[in-house]
């Protein structure tokens, strides 16, 4: 399993860059040291940076979410500018043709890499469950499931299955 998650990953590696980029930032905010910050790796941390695990439950929230949130955004952008050009513009050109696949592409792969590590989303739990407060444990609750199914979902590669079948039935 762990061949295909990698070569998963190296054929969407924009959502790769764009998902490890955001956790980089999300620790450089939260002053978190990280000790490896190579996003394109040939093990199981590909697409997600080495950091120490965050001291607070705010900042264990964000690390995996924060990316989560931005790289869904990115890929609701991106996945709907070529709908709305092609529906407009009625498939003039192999250019727009183009273009549209390759905005395809990047919103596909922006929505395989959105989940955080299992590693993080199981510290992200115990943060937010055990030593946060009532209201965090509210506020943080529908966050941190989607989080934690996804972690799942991604480690074994489900995340392109129902990225694909998204792809497909937005273009169909």
């Amino acid at each position: 399993m762990t061949a295909l998650y990698i070569i998963i990953k190296y054929l969407t590696f924009p959502g790769a860059l764009v998902r490890g980029m955001w956790e980089q930032t999300v620790c450089r905010w939260s002053k978190v040291p990280v000790e490896d910050n190579r996003y394109l790796r040939r093990d199981e941390m590909i697409s997600h940076i080495e950091h120490e695990f965050m001291p607070k439950s705010r900042g264990a929230f964000a690390i995996c979410f924060v990316p989560f949130f931005f790289n869904m955004l990115g890929a609701l952008i991106f996945g709907t500018i070529p709908a709305v050009m092609l529906l407009y513009l009625q498939f003039r050109g192999i250019f727009l043709i183009a273009t549209c696949a390759v905005s395809y592409w990047f919103a596909f792969s922006l929505f395989v890499n959105a989940f955080p590590l299992i590693e993080d989303a199981m510290h992200m739990l115990h943060m937010v469950y055990k030593k946060g407060n009532i209201l965090q444990k509210i506020f943080y609750a529908p966050g941190a499931g989607i989080c934690l199914i996804g972690a799942f979902l991604e480690r074994y590669c489900i995340t392109f299955v129902i990225a694909l079948a998204a792809t497909l039935a937005i273009i169909f």
